[in-house]
């Protein structure tokens, strides 16, 4: 039975000439699991927004789209609240009250349901997810895992028949990420509940689904099985960089057997594989930490609280940053990487410790020989927060103005060049794509080409080629002598690009060594080519690095036979 039909849909926003959706045929059926894939901009989050009748922006949309043989259009505005539910990408942006019961009843409270019946529900969602223990806390206390947990809570104790979900998991760490993940298979399954998710990382969700939706250019490019999408994507080798790693080393090996859509069916593939070809254990030379060996960033036994009466977030911090090194700092929610990061870049004060950028010591706001904007700069988690103007130029040259610069147009044209964005030049920053907002946004703090770059969570909501974008200009930054540090939950990111990563803990950075050390001494915090070829490449944490092993494996068998 089909619970959801579109049928020749067309969307385009208010005051654009441009279709963003066009001509979408798609229907689910009822208990599917099904995933949205496709670039940054390509029109993914458009068409779940569609779904969510309240979520709707202005604009001009034909065609059918059906819930249950009737048109979502005309469905109750208690049914569209409670039988079709929402996760966003962002955890804080959909929690709206301070207290975790109370998040829990205000959807039920708000459709009129009877006290007993919110009470009962609660209860029984509270222990379904595991979250009794923290039933009472407030929101504030929770980490990004928590309370994006609790947004999924939220949404299914109003028992819905379909949940749609943009990229949520985007800001979890690996951990977090996958706990979430396998409790919404586990929905899916046990209560047959019909799951739409978009998602840019695949390695996860890519067995999870029963189908996969591909958006090109805002139409409908694939909608099949995993099996049959990976086949034709397998057949473009840009496409192909953006499925799981299972599948890559299966096409990379030539195995004649089925895909292996999980990291363990890959773990018993690539096992299979080398006890069968006798391949022996090959392993590759671990990186170099080849940078200048002058310190720009020092931080001397810094400790940081929010208030006289809070707990450390930071403790005795000691760190030395080097000179056109890119440093990579992952950890999980809440564990203190994105307050540590504003303190290296002087924008909070410790109480305790000394912060060095350039040599230049920190300090009050007042009184800084730091030069920010130009020597120094900061690209906040949140993206958007940096723009203020109606178009991305008008913010690019409101920016540079400020700064003193009254030739702008120069400055703008080598950065937009440098990055390939004038075609979003003249768009309004909250008309981008996640992805798209991530590069504007990186441009504009790389515009007067400063020396040191901070970045949080760079890569969220970025797709693999944009991904792949960030990777080569933030390399050819650092090649200038340029520092660059980075806080991120993207392992496979942090893998390729850094020179070294450290793991923040217990309010101190620790594990700090080069990304094959880092990664391949690690057992949940490392990359799912690293947990699939361990036993027999322990040192390859990349793809990369295992199609260079293999072709190494291919000419020593050629060599010997």
């Amino acid at each position: 039975m089909d619970i959801l039909t579109m049928e020749n849909v067309n969307f385009q926003y208010e005051d654009s000439t441009q279709f963003m959706l066009e001509n979408i045929n798609f229907n689910v059926k009822k208990g599917d699991f099904i995933v949205l894939m496709g670039a940054s901009g390509s029109g993914k989050s458009t068409l779940l927004k569609l779904l969510k009748k309240e979520l709707v922006t202005n604009g001009l949309m034909s065609g059918k789209i059906l819930f249950e043989n009737k048109l979502l259009s005309e469905l109750s505005d208690s049914d569209a609240a409670s039988k079709i539910g929402y996760v966003m990408q962002d955890p804080e942006a959909q929690i709206v009250t301070d207290k975790v019961w109370s998040e829990l009843a205000f959807g039920l409270e708000n459709i009129g349901m009877p006290r007993e019946i919110i009470r009962s529900r609660i209860g029984e969602m509270a222990n379904y997810f595991g979250i009794h223990h923290w039933y009472q806390k407030d929101v504030s206390e929770l980490s990004g895992g928590q309370k994006q947990l609790l947004n999924l809570a939220s949404v299914l104790v109003m028992q819905p028949e379909i949940v749609v979900l943009d990229e949520p998991t985007a800001q979890l760490d690996p951990i977090a990420a996958l706990d979430f993940l396998r409790t919404l298979k586990r929905i899916n399954k046990e209560l047959n509940t019909t799951i739409i998710l978009a998602e840019h990382y695949l390695e996860e969700v890519f067995g999870m689904a029963d189908k996969l939706l591909l958006i090109e250019n805002g139409k409908l490019a694939l909608f099949d099985t995993p099996f049959v999408v990976a086949k034709e994507l397998l057949k473009n080798e840009e496409k192909a960089e953006s499925l799981p790693s299972p599948i890559r080393l299966h096409h990379l090996f030539g195995v004649e057997k089925e895909y292996p859509l999980t990291i363990s069916d890959g773990i018993r593939m690539v096992n299979d594989f080398f006890e069968k070809k006798g391949i022996a254990d090959m392993v590759p030379k671990r990186a170099s930490f080849n940078v200048d060996n002058k310190v720009v960033i020092d931080l001397k036994h810094v400790s940081f609280k929010y208030s006289r009466l809070a707990q450390d977030i930071l403790y005795d911090v000691n760190l030395e940053l080097y000179k056109g090194e890119v440093f990579c700092i992952l950890g999980g929610n809440g564990a203190g990487k994105s307050t540590l990061l504003k303190v290296m870049s002087g924008l909070m004060l410790p109480y305790q410790g000394k912060v060095k950028l350039n040599g230049k010591k920190i300090k009050s706001s007042k009184n800084n020989e730091i030069k920010y904007g130009q020597e120094v700069v900061y690209l906040p988690q949140q993206p958007l927060s940096m723009f203020v103007k109606e178009t991305v130029r008008a913010d690019y040259e409101s920016f540079l103005e400020t700064m003193g610069y009254t030739e702008t147009d120069e400055i703008i044209d080598n950065v937009v060049n440098w990055f390939k964005i004038s075609h979003l030049l003249e768009k309004h920053p909250y008309d981008l794509s996640g992805g798209e907002l991530q590069l504007v946004a990186l441009a504009k703090v790389l515009l007067l080409n400063p020396d040191i770059l901070f970045l949080d969570e760079p890569t969220k909501g970025v797709d693999t080629q944009n991904k792949k974008k960030i990777m080569k200009l933030l390399k050819e930054f650092s090649q200038k002598g340029k520092s660059v540090v980075i806080v991120t939950h993207d392992v496979d990111f942090s893998a390729k690009i850094a020179d070294r990563c450290g793991l923040f803990f217990d309010k101190q950075m620790i594990s700090i060594s080069d990304p094959i050390t880092f990664f391949s001494n690690n057992y949940f915090y490392t990359t799912p080519i690293n947990k699939m070829v361990k036993p027999h490449l322990p040192n390859v944490i990349t793809f990369d690095q295992a199609e260079e092993s293999w072709h190494s494996i291919q000419e020593g068998l050629t060599t010997n036979g």
